[in-house]
């Protein structure tokens, strides 16, 4: 009888199975094996699964063990894409290569009945499997382009010119080529002029596409059975229609709860006046006469100086009127719908007008003119490459101002960063003359994206491959998934197994047309970690309502984040749902805590704060939405997380503001529908950064007041883990001193 993959799973994370005689620490997690169970089951079946695995369940173990027998079994390959950089590095450098060493005794295709078996689909005795990281294209080093900068000189400056030496001494030991391998992190200016682009990349055309670093990576991502990419890269391939990674079987959707806001930035449309010049001075930089024209057209390439001059100064007329029209545009934009750093739906067709429709089709005229001149087709390859994206910024600009996609929503983003020598009070001022826009320090952006996804997610993803896993700690609203299968396109379906009661306030699923309910299966695992000893859920008393007393809410909290830290130590993340909060709690509290060691987000990059914090004395972190999820802070370093309000999203802003305008449309209340549920989800992921191993302990401190005193508050509280609540601050104190005395 030939092993079955059940039992092989259960060889693999039993008692006794093979990671527990690798590792002389192994602890026996029945989640774990139950999660890697249910996988299985949906392979065997076909079907999709959305699994929820509490902290600590160990799930990146639990999809990789069915899926590397699957792969290698079935001659398969299959996609595991992570939100964060952190989940991919673990899965690459810690995960996959442990499991391929402790796998290698393991033949799943031996007949245990017969000694003269053989493995099947050519397999050899030796069990293995091959795996990689796909990351996107512009992470590599371009040979091409790399060499042309070496050669004909592209950069502006001499400290571009200085950080460029430093990666020509890197590149000559390079091993990927890959931009995270340099030990420092190039400026955009730089690694733009000499990174891969996927329109800019002649493929067998190219003169280096024998040692092309991408080249290199594409050949191992088709022999590879597992590929570990991000959401990013993940729709990013869909967007441009599966040209990004290699085909695939499966999908496992680790850290699945941050899809929808991902998605709808690929599956919409933007452009800025910055991206716009950058394109301009990349064809031919007025200031310094570098550019694709200049070094196409320089007296070897063309036919003669005259002529060579004159497709210069044509193109140079060309964007200068060019970018007076994209001047022209933008000022027009920012003096409409604000000036300042401002976020501004865009209702109705602009009345704008489009001064640069004209300036762009002339422009990808003469370069599709040009193409035929030039004596190389690297070169004819390179215009054209230019002259398609006039035409997208073009075809984009119009389908923004005159709001071509249906049950999309528009808006523009201005960003204006204040220099030495002007305030944000300034405003611009139209005239008849073409205003400039200092472009450093006004970006100006018009954007647009789908309002649902769920369609889109249904038909590309649901429907195109299966199994589709969708797996994260924070899937489930009070217990049921109807809110998260609403927003990505799953129909309702089967009752759920999970551990509590369900309180029904979660989106209805969507009418499908292409996949049915016994296409899907679903469970809820829960977490191993005893929360109810080994956590602290503190609810204080008599805070003012952030929204109606913000100033008397402010002055309360900090009087409570000052006792609590003071308990803890510090060793406690502070959260907050706006940087203006944050901002303002910081500077009020900073001289009261000079005992404390202080971090604030912004200050540093996000890895450093984090590093930094888990080796100072008495840290505390300030931080708002990248830190409520995917950072992992175990042990002693962190001891509290204090919560300052409810994460709700801000309702103004467009995509959120169209999702509740949709909503109310369909007689359904917004605010249960739509805003609660994304609160919870980011409150539970905000609780998750404390209990991070088994021996985790610590408080999670929630100031708003609203968890009380408002009706939807119980949905908040019941999501959270089983932990006792508390509301007098000696609690705290008595909970930290009985942990000293422990220790001690």
């Amino acid at each position: 009888m030939i092993y079955s993959e059940t039992m092989l799973i259960e060889d693999v994370l039993g008692k006794d199975g093979v990671i527990s005689k690798k590792l002389g620490s192994y602890e026996l997690r029945p989640q774990q094996l139950d999660m890697a169970l249910t996988i299985e089951k949906a392979i065997e079946e076909n079907k999709h699964l959305i699994v929820e695995a509490g902290t600590g369940v160990g799930k990146s173990m639990a999809y990789l063990i069915p899926f590397i027998f699957w792969c290698v079994k079935n001659n398969k390959k299959v996609v595991i894409s992570t939100h964060t950089k952190t989940l991919q590095e673990q899965l690459i450098k810690k995960d996959l290569p442990f499991l391929r060493n402790a796998l290698k005794s393991v033949n799943i295709f031996a007949d245990a009945s017969d000694d003269n078996s053989h493995p099947e689909n050519g397999q050899e005795d030796k069990f293995d499997f091959s795996y990689t990281l796909c990351v996107g294209g512009q992470n590599y080093l371009c040979l091409r382009r790399f060499h042309q900068a070496q050669s004909q000189g592209v950069f502006n400056t001499q400290k571009e010119f200085d950080e460029f030496q430093h990666i020509v001494q890197w590149e000559a030991h390079a091993r990927r080529g890959l931009r995270s391998e340099l030990d420092f992190e190039p400026s955009p200016a730089v690694w733009s002029k000499i990174c891969r682009e996927s329109d800019l990349c002649f493929g067998k055309q190219c003169s280096f596409k024998d040692d092309c670093y991408y080249n290199r990576a594409r050949r191992k991502e088709y022999k590879a059975q597992i590929l570990v990419t991000n959401h990013h890269l993940f729709f990013a391939n869909l967007a441009s229609d599966g040209r990004v990674l290699p085909d695939f079987d499966a999908v496992v959707f680790d850290e699945a709860h941050t899809l929808e806001d991902i998605a709808t930035s690929y599956f919409g449309i933007g452009i800025s006046n910055s991206r716009i010049k950058y394109m301009f001075d990349s064809i031919l930089n007025p200031k310094t006469g570098k550019g694709l024209i200049s070094r196409l057209f320089d007296s070897s390439n063309a036919s003669d100086l005259a002529n060579q001059m004159s497709i210069i100064g044509d193109m140079e007329k060309l964007l200068k009127d060019a970018g007076s029209a994209s001047d022209l545009f933008f000022s027009e934009i920012i003096e409409k719908y604000g000036t300042g750093n401002k976020t501004t739906r865009i209702r109705e067709k602009s009345t704008i007008n489009n001064y640069l429709d004209k300036p762009l089709s002339n422009l990808f005229d003469l370069l599709e003119s040009l193409s035929k001149q030039v004596k190389t087709e690297e070169g004819r390859l390179e215009i054209y490459a230019f002259a398609n994206r006039c035409s997208e910024i073009n075809n984009n600009i119009a389908t923004i101002m005159n709001q071509d996609l249906k049950e999309y929503v528009y808006w523009t983003e201005v960003e204006r960063k204040k220099s030495r020598y002007e305030s944000y009070s300034d405003t611009l001022q139209l005239t008849n003359k073409l205003e400039p826009i200092n472009h450093k320090q006004t970006r100006c952006s018009l954007l647009a994206a789908p309002i649902n996804v769920a369609v889109e997610f249904e038909k590309q993803i649901f429907g195109k491959t299966r199994p589709v896993i969708l797996t994260s700690a924070t899937l489930s609203i009070n217990g049921s998934f109807k809110y998260i299968k609403g927003r990505l396109g799953i129909p309702v379906c089967a009752k759920t197994d999970t551990e509590k009661p369900t309180i029904v306030l979660e989106q209805d699923g969507l009418e499908s047309h292409i996949t049915r309910e016994d296409d899907y299966c679903e469970k809820a695992i829960g977490s191993p970690f005893n929360f109810s000893e080994n956590a602290l859920i503190y609810v204080p008393d008599n805070i003012p309502d952030p929204n109606q007393q913000p100033e008397e809410f402010k002055d309360s909290i900090i009087k409570h984040i000052e006792d609590i830290i003071t308990h803890s130590q510090g060793r406690a993340f502070l959260l907050f749902t706006s940087f203006k909060m944050l901002n303002s709690v910081y500077e009020e509290i900073q001289d009261d805590l000079e005992d404390f060691t202080l971090f604030k987000q912004g200050d540093k990059p996000r890895y450093q704060l984090i590093e930094e914090f888990k080796t100072s004395h008495k840290p505390v972190l300030f931080g708002t939405a990248t830190f409520w999820q995917g950072v992992d802070v175990p042990g002693e370093a962190l001891k509290c997380v204090i919560i300052t309000k409810l994460p709700f999203a801000v309702p103004d802003d467009p995509i959120i503001e169209a999702r509740m305008e949709l909503l109310k449309s369909q007689n359904k209340n917004p605010f249960m529908f739509y805003q609660v549920p994304q609160a919870i989800t980011l409150l539970r992921q905000g609780f998750g950064r404390l209990i991070r191993s088994t021996t985790d302990t610590g408080v999670v401190a929630i100031l708003d007041p609203r968890i009380k005193s408002k009706f939807y508050g119980k949905y908040f509280i019941n999501s959270l883990p089983d932990c006792k609540k508390v509301s007098d601050i000696k609690d705290i104190k008595d909970f930290f001193d009985s942990e000293h005395n422990h220790v001690d």
